[in-house]
């Protein structure tokens, strides 16, 4: 692979997969995962075919701002078709006045979470139609793939817990994902050092084998990673906005200002490390995965260590994962 050269990782599960929405609330999973998890998985992976100080080294270039690797959060794939989030700000109501979008309600608009990635790069060429979250080329309708066209579904698992004092039993609901065959997840990867790539895919084909998300030891989240090369040339320094495919910790208030269109989400949790499990880690607020920028930012590195917590520093993964949005890309307020 040549230096900063991007593939991407098509992630095929071999088990469902459960992504927690929130601590303790087992009953709700997602189906994708953000940067800072599919990072914090990596790493984990790497230090356990590496070592500790093979991993405090990577670390430390994130933190000098020199990163090895990069990625963005997971996406997802259906019929090998490649989806990423539309951009938000996305004037959905221009596109079906102007007859590219073919809907019949203001709802269908609404739910409209995901775009294919060759369709968002061009400008949307062709006309399309809502199905669901996904936004399809009208086209797959009238060859009649509708029903066909399904990422997967929510499924629940009953657990019994046991008092420990009492012995008592009570009866929860554990939530997960179950993929359809020809769909599931992937990301972009861009390596930076070359000389640290093969680590860096052995180490997501550990992760795969360890699995992607919460109960992997009753066997949830492994996957197969296929690394292709089939990537449309996503660069461009003339670009009039920017839209992440990660989640965003802005570095400096020029960073800040930069933002156009964004949603702000939370980031805790526990600490996921052979040092110590259970431990919660300091909350981080975040630019969500759609954000656009007005210029190019990169993001940065937040030390999340839990007060107490020695054995190591913890991280979250807040760098930008920018792609440059076609010229002609209607959002609100743009001409």
């Amino acid at each position: 692979m040549d230096k900063n050269k991007i593939c991407r990782a098509v992630m095929s599960f071999k088990a469902p997969v459960h992504i927690g929405e929130k601590e303790k609330l087992y009953n709700i999973t997602r189906a994708f995962a953000h940067s800072d998890t599919l990072m914090s998985g990596i790493i984990n992976a790497y230090s356990l075919l590496y070592g500790k100080d093979e991993t405090e080294k990577l670390i430390g270039e994130f933190i000098n701002g020199t990163p090895p690797f990069e990625v963005s959060s997971t996406m997802p794939y259906v019929n090998f078709q490649y989806f990423v989030p539309v951009p938000l700000g996305l004037n959905m109501e221009e596109y079906k006045n102007k007859e590219i979008i073919n809907a019949e309600h203001q709802k269908e608009l609404k739910k409209i979470k995901f775009v294919r990635e060759k369709d968002l790069f061009e400008g949307f060429p062709f006309k399309y139609k809502p199905a669901g979250s996904f936004l399809i080329p009208q086209s797959e309708f009238e060859n009649g793939s509708k029903k066909a066209f399904s990422l997967g579904r929510t499924k629940e698992r009953a657990r019994v817990s046991i008092d420990r004092q009492t012995s008592s039993s009570n009866i929860y609901y554990f939530s997960h994902y179950e993929f359809e065959k020809e769909s599931g997840l992937w990301f972009y990867l861009k390596i930076n050092n070359e000389e640290q790539e093969n680590k860096i895919k052995a180490a997501i084909r550990l992760l795969g084998d360890e699995g992607l998300g919460g109960d992997r030891t009753c066997g949830l989240g492994s996957f197969e990673v296929d690394f292709k090369d089939d990537v449309p040339q996503l660069k461009s320094n003339k670009s009039k906005y920017y839209m992440s495919l990660s989640l965003v910790n802005p570095k400096d208030e020029d960073e800040i200002k930069s933002v156009v269109f964004y949603e702000i989400l939370t980031r805790s949790g526990y600490v996921y490390s052979k040092a110590g499990l259970g431990i919660k880690k300091k909350t981080v607020r975040v630019f969500g995965e759609g954000t656009v920028f007005s210029s190019k930012i990169c993001g940065r590195v937040v030390d999340v260590t839990p007060e107490k917590f020695l054995s190591h520093k913890v991280y979250c993964f807040g760098l930008a994962f920018l792609v440059p949005l076609p010229e002609g890309v209607m959002l609100f307020g743009s001409r």
